[in-house]
């Protein structure tokens, strides 16, 4: 190049640099960028570069190539445009003289004024509506092919936001043109691409298919941590098992490179590829707990709420970020005016606050309620069902919000608004009605499997007339495509409809009929599961969602087709699920046990507790019950340190249903050390969570008093337990206990020689106690101390006398004995058998220890047919309270608890 032409090459860059210095401090990066870019008008409309010995050296001393050109006043105009109608007003004069970087710089103008507004401002509608907006379109469907390769992505983002139509023929064009480019496309373009894709609802695209196999050529050259976090949460769900382990792999290294500074978004985004395809890697979550726990603070509120959902979907505890989100929760909520945050907040924080914060929230979302979207509406809700809090203020807004805003709203949200509604016991007819009339329009509609299933089981729990012809049709037409956990959700329609008195005869058989093709659907669709996981998948929806009765047996007995799978992971998941179900089967809680026995090491310490908790609810000991607790009792003594006071108590409680008491971990719970620890844990406890821990610490406390007297642990829960009587003064009694305790008055001679709701010593409550001497016969029970009538108001002396069973006027007879009588409910038994539950069988080892008679009255024997009128009633009581020769009592009185523990000399 001739020294003349050198000068004058450089004389333009000079003046190019200067007018971009010239530029408003406010100007975006992207906006100086497109500045610099100008080129001839009469030039082809495509952006060119200069080579690196043109380049400018910019300020920080750093050079580069750069694409540059001669500015324009139309580029000037659009850049330093402060609101969309100054842009449109732009377009509208120089239409003729337009230019791809025009274009260009309009539409990215466009989208960048909007990103800067709340989603609720911003005006998208309104600029979709602007012919200008439309001429740009049509400029870019003409020269699409002339755009570089970032112009093209960019606008395609920036349309889908603006326009939010991917069927429109610009968003076609250009993503058609993308994909052509997509072998030349850098990082940054391929992620943004990405992302269009995924915003289209393209996920099984073989665009995603071409994206995916650059990746995998390019994975290893990849440094930044926000172009990949983009490419792996849009192309996980299509990528193979191996390449999955090699995202998230490469998501650590560039977690752990000195390199990389992930921003709260790239984390969230990471994230929310693992819970894209359910997995959750431990190592990857608490490397990105460690990352957010240093900027908690400085992260939006709506970013924190995703993050925190897609813990609790992954199932992944990082007690420390949980414990800050909250606080920063608790510290912002105060001060937020967007009703939509609000709800998210709501959601999260109110289960986990102590009352006054929960006051304080109610009342501020009661106010924003009518600003309120239905999606929001929908998380005050279910905020609300995971506090199980009937607050009718709320309920009542909420109520009036529905019936402004129900008409044309997605079915959908309805649907799960309704079953948020329906689980509160929240009832309104008008509400009802028109929710109905809404969940019938979208019945007719939806093509769904799963949206059928979900409106007929709201349908069949709303109190309204059902469109039963609808419903027979719907399910009949859309059965073959329903899978286990959507079959259950019809049966328990069905079941929940049939209860219905006003249905015909006819009505009834046509819904008996669909029940039965309903169970032989479950089995052909069991017969197709071989994978014990995606089994477990199954049944832990319908644990959550409920049991039909009808079908859990089949469900359960597939099990017994794939033991010979079951690993420590799928244990794990099974314990889990059986806890949730009640459902005592035998050969399945062997098998997990003998995995526990064979494998300890492959069960977390975490772990071994969930595997546990159903030997113990369930009051169920396996074969090599001995050789199982004791490897549990040693993988919590190894881990003692690790555990928090509340699961330490959670473990040992589950250990005392089993009757076992390790001396190391009882001596840990009762020192002074943890006790103390444990009560400033209990004072930052959520109300519900206080309660539930206290009740267990009772009755642990209780459970070592009793069976365990020689560690002499004493008891110290009296003010606890008298509290708790005190909260419960007024009881209604059942009418069944009413007509029971009239049979029982009869039996046993008089209403003289029976209590009823008797609270015993260490607080255990009865229905009925009677004293009977040697010979069986009933005593006055007035003569033999007092007794606490749980219908009256209690006194203090009452609760004072209790451990000593009241004011004793004499003592009991050589021996007599006292008997205690619980009238039980199905929730006391396993939900397929006569097996009593653990808590069910400590009451009665309990009151036996204390010197108790202890008589259960089970459900499945009052209840039956063979008790048809009083007189048998009156003998089968007779029988089991006064009983046979077999049922008599030894003749030897029994030691009570209240005697060993008086030659120890402890003090109550």
């Amino acid at each position: 190049m001739g020294t003349r032409m050198l000068l004058k090459k450089g004389q333009l860059l000079l003046n190019q640099w200067q007018s971009l210095r010239a530029l408003p401090a406010n100007v975006r990066p992207m906006q100086r960028f497109l500045f610099s870019a100008q080129i001839d008008c009469n030039q082809p409309l495509h952006l060119q570069s200069v080579s690196c010995t043109d380049a400018v050296t910019s300020e920080d001393g750093g050079g580069g190539s750069e694409t540059i050109a001669e500015a324009d006043p139309v580029t000037e105009q659009i850049l330093k445009a402060e609101d969309e109608r100054a842009i449109f007003g732009v377009i509208a004069t120089s239409r003729q003289e337009l230019t791809n970087i025009h274009v260009s710089a309009a539409i990215d103008g466009l989208w960048e004024l909007q990103k800067r507004k709340m989603d609720s401002a911003r005006e998208l509608n309104e600029i979709v509506k602007q012919p200008e907006f439309s001429h740009l379109c049509e400029a870019v469907e003409r020269n699409f092919p002339e755009f570089d390769n970032e112009s093209l992505i960019k606008m395609l983002y920036a349309i889908l936001r603006l326009q939010r139509d991917p069927s429109s023929s610009t968003v076609q064009q250009l993503v058609m043109e993308s994909s052509r480019r997509i072998p030349k496309l850098e990082f940054a373009e391929l992620s943004r691409f990405g992302v269009c894709l995924h915003d289209m609802e393209l996920f099984a695209s073989p665009v995603k298919g071409q994206l995916l196999r650059r990746l995998q050529e390019k994975l290893d050259e990849m440094t930044n941590i926000r172009e990949f976090s983009n490419l792996m949460y849009v192309l996980i769900n299509i990528s193979s098992q191996a390449f999955q382990i090699k995202l998230v792999n490469k998501a650590m290294e560039l977690l752990n490179s000195d390199d990389c500074t992930p921003s709260a978004r790239d984390i969230r985004r990471i994230m929310r590829a693992l819970t894209f395809v359910q997995i959750c890697h431990k190592p990857l979550l608490q490397k990105c707990a460690e990352v957010l726990l240093e900027m908690v603070e400085d992260i939006e509120a709506d970013d924190l709420c995703i993050i925190y959902h897609h813990h609790v979907i992954l199932g992944f505890e990082h007690k420390e970020l949980k414990s800050a989100i909250l606080k920063r929760f608790t510290e912002i909520y105060p001060g937020v005016t967007c009703a939509r945050t609000l709800a998210k907040i709501f959601e999260i924080l109110a289960p986990e606050v102590s009352s006054d914060v929960k006051l304080h929230l109610e009342d501020m979302v009661c106010d924003m309620i009518p600003d309120m979207p239905l999606t929001s509406v929908s998380r005050v809700a279910h905020g609300l069902r995971k506090m199980n809090y009937r607050s009718v203020p709320i309920l009542k807004k909420v109520s009036r919000h529905l019936q402004e805003k129900t008409a044309g709203a997605d079915v959908e949200l309805v649907t799960s608004i309704a079953k948020n509604l329906i689980h509160l016991n929240y009832r309104d007819d008008k509400l009802e009605t028109l929710l109905g009339k809404q969940l019938v329009h979208g019945l007719k509609k939806c093509i769904s499997p799963h949206e059928v299933s979900n409106i007929v089981n709201t349908l069949a729990h709303l109190n309204i007339s059902h469109p039963d012809n609808l419903i027979l049709n719907r399910v009949e037409n859309m059965m073959h495509q329903f899978n286990v956990a959507e079959v259950n959700r019809v049966s328990m329609a069905v079941t929940k409809i049939l209860q219905c008195e006003q249905k015909t005869q006819g009505c009834r058989a046509k819904y008996v009929n669909l029940l039965n093709k309903l169970s032989r659907k479950v089995v052909d669709k069991l017969d197709e599961i071989r994978s014990i996981y995606l089994f477990n998948d199954v049944m832990e929806t319908v644990a959550v969602e409920g049991l039909d009765l009808s079908l859990i047996d089949e469900l359960m007995q597939h099990y017994n087709k794939i033991l010979h799978k079951m690993t420590p992971k799928a244990a794990v998941e099974v314990s889990q699920i059986i806890s949730k179900m009640r459902y005592l089967q035998k050969p399945l809680l062997d098998t997990v046990a003998e995995v526990v026995v064979k494998q300890p090491h492959s069960v977390g310490f975490l772990n071994i507790y969930r595997i546990l908790l159903p030997f113990s609810i369930l009051n169920y000991q396996p074969p090599n019950s001995e050789r199982f607790l004791r490897t549990c009792v040693e993988k919590f003594e190894r881990s003692l340190d690790r555990y928090d006071p509340n699961f330490l108590i959670k473990i040992a409680d589950a250990l005392a249903l089993q009757q076992k008491f390790p001396s190391k971990i009882i001596e840990r719970l009762f020192s002074l050390e943890f006790l103390t620890k444990m009560d400033k844990v209990l004072e930052e406890m959520p109300a519900d969570q206080y309660e539930l821990c206290r009740f267990k610490l009772m009755q642990l406390n209780r459970a070592v008093r009793i069976e365990c007297p020689e560690t002499r642990i004493p008891w110290f829960h009296d003010d606890y337990c008298e509290e708790i009587l005190k909260r419960r003064s007024h009881f209604s009694q059942p009418k069944m206990l009413l007509e029971a305790q009239s049979i029982l008055s009869e039996v046993v001679g008089g209403a003289q020689f029976m209590r009823s709701w008797v609270v015993t010593p260490y607080y255990y409550s009865i229905d009925f106690e009677c004293v009977l001497d040697a010979d069986n016969t009933p005593l006055v029970c007035a003569d033999y101390g007092s007794f606490l009538n749980k219908s009256g108001k209690m006194s203090s002396q009452v609760l004072a006398d209790l451990m000593q069973w009241g004011s004793k006027k004499k003592e009991l007879p050589p021996g007599a004995q006292r008997v205690a009588i619980d009238f039980l409910a199905p929730r006391h038994y396993c939900v397929n058998s006569r097996h009593p539950l653990g808590y069910t069988e400590m009451k009665k080892r309990h009151l036996e220890i204390i010197g108790y008679k202890y008589v259960r009255i089970p459900p499945y024997e009052w209840f039956s047919m063979r008790l048809a009128t009083r007189e048998d009633y009156k003998n089968y009581l007779r029988e089991k309270i006064l009983g046979s020769d077999d049922m008599l009592p030894s003749s030897k009185p029994k030691k009570s608890v209240l005697e060993i523990l008086s030659s120890f000399k402890i003090r109550s």
